[in-house]
């Protein structure tokens, strides 16, 4: 049996920014992170469509340890670049596992088991980094006589070699990775043409711009609480600074009842305007043999079918977790913190914002767990569990991958605010022991 304080799971953001904090508080701490890939990055790794980008800002979205030096937005390529040079620059490389798959994990005589593919380890602490979706299994939607097409059909979540050269490629989404893709696409493809049930709101971003981490997160929050308070205000401010809204482009929803794409530099509203890029708005009724069939029974001929359709949302990366033997339905648990689950103890989570930087709160929430820890070894405890505190999880933002997987989310969330600010402050001074844990030696 291999043992270690702590076990990370997971070498994408997450995982790298625990290693580095746990580091950092505790030189003397011994743990181990186990990745199932065979490189870092995680999301990073894994997603390799054409025009693969970061959808915010890249001052927010690297790490205040080690802050971004490129452009204010990075391509895949780039950032995973990055993340790889930040695991090697402080140590953190050494300690990963990779092609090892955690399996199920077991709380027994105040100690975690980690069963993997290869071995099991048992260490008093796990950090969760497995991100919020699942990697193996993205949302694909079925429509009826889908054999009866004689085209190829792909998921930008499990990418392979396509060949779009002057073909004619559909692209069925209305979300970030469609709007990222289009303009890529288009550079090779004879047409393309994107087939959306419904639009999305879309920002333009300089790809010249320069900034800070501070400025960017205030204007970010701002702009997101802002459309909350003045909804109509910032609808009719929206399209009227940009001529690419009319009744097919428009959104039925508010700005940021689900987060925006982004175009940068202009090039997905320049595909569209200089109609190489197609928008369609229907529904799709099933398959025929050359193409998809509309709802209005109109038929979208396409040699290339590109499922951009998101992807199935996934707490603790789908890995069975037992307390004493008893299996675990997070479902039945009230999320404390969003970083922690009643009813099992010295597990923590990475969870991120749906209106900021998912680096920035895996960095504060880095921090929380190592207070956590110095409080657990200065009171000579053995272990933390949160209570089944809180009030019924909804969720702040409408989008559909979200949607889908509430019965998947714990039922109660106890003070998991959407505002890194509220939470910067309130994880950095608010005390560890604040009624909603209990302690046992």
């Amino acid at each position: 049996m291999n043992k270690a304080d702590v076990i990370i799971i997971g070498a994408g953001i997450a995982g790298i920014a625990s290693a580095y904090y746990l580091q950092k508080n505790f030189p003397n701490l011994t743990f181990k992170i186990i990745e199932s890939r065979k490189s870092v990055g995680g999301t990073w790794d894994q997603m390799r469509f054409p025009g693969v980008r970061a959808d915010n800002d890249m001052y927010t979205y690297g790490f205040n340890f080690d802050p971004w030096k490129g452009a204010i937005i990075g391509n895949g390529q780039e950032i995973k670049k990055y993340l790889n040079q930040v695991t090697e620059k402080f140590n953190v490389k050494k300690h990963i596992l990779f092609n090892t798959e955690v399996l199920s994990l077991s709380w027994k005589n105040n100690q975690w088991t980690i069963k993997t593919n290869l071995k099991k380890f048992t260490s008093q602490y796990v950090i969760c980094c497995t991100g919020s979706r699942d990697r193996k299994r993205p949302h694909l939607p079925k429509f009826k006589n889908e054999k009866k097409y004689q085209g190829k059909i792909v998921h930008t979540q499990s990418w392979g070699d396509t060949n779009f050269k002057n073909k004619n490629v559909t692209i069925v989404g209305s979300g970030c990775t469609a709007i990222t893709m289009a303009p890529s696409i288009i550079k090779e493809a004879k047409t393309v043409t994107l087939v959306q049930r419904s639009p999305a709101w879309i920002i333009n971003i300089d790809s010249k711009e320069k900034s800070t981490r501070s400025y960017k997160t205030l204007q970010v929050l701002w702009d997101y609480f802002s459309s909350r308070i003045f909804k109509k205000v910032q609808r009719k401010r929206i399209i009227s600074g940009n001529t690419y809204y009319n009744e097919t482009t428009t959104p039925s929803y508010d700005y940021w009842d689900q987060r925006p794409a982004s175009s940068l530099d202009n090039d997905y509203f320049s595909s569209v305007k200089s109609e190489k890029v197609t928008i369609v708005r229907q529904g799709i009724s099933n398959w025929e043999k050359t193409g998809v069939k509309l709802k209005n029974g109109k038929i979208i001929k396409s040699d290339i079918t590109i499922m951009a359709t998101g992807g199935n949302s996934q707490l603790l990366g789908g890995i069975d977790i037992f307390i004493d033997n008893k299996k675990i339905n997070i479902n039945d648990t009230s999320w404390y913190r969003g970083m922690m689950f009643s009813g099992i103890p010295n597990l923590f989570a990475h969870a991120g914002y749906i209106n900021f930087s998912w680096t920035a709160r895996c960095e504060i929430v880095s921090q929380r767990i190592c207070r956590t820890i110095k409080y657990i070894k200065k009171k000579k405890l053995q272990s933390c569990t949160p209570k089944y505190l809180g009030e019924k999880t909804r969720p702040s933002i409408q989008a559909n991958y979200i949607l889908r997987a509430m019965d998947q989310f714990p039922n109660k969330t106890y003070k998991f605010y959407q505002n890194y600010i509220i939470e910067y402050i309130s994880f950095k001074f608010t005390k560890i022991n604040d009624g909603a844990l209990d302690f046992s030696k």
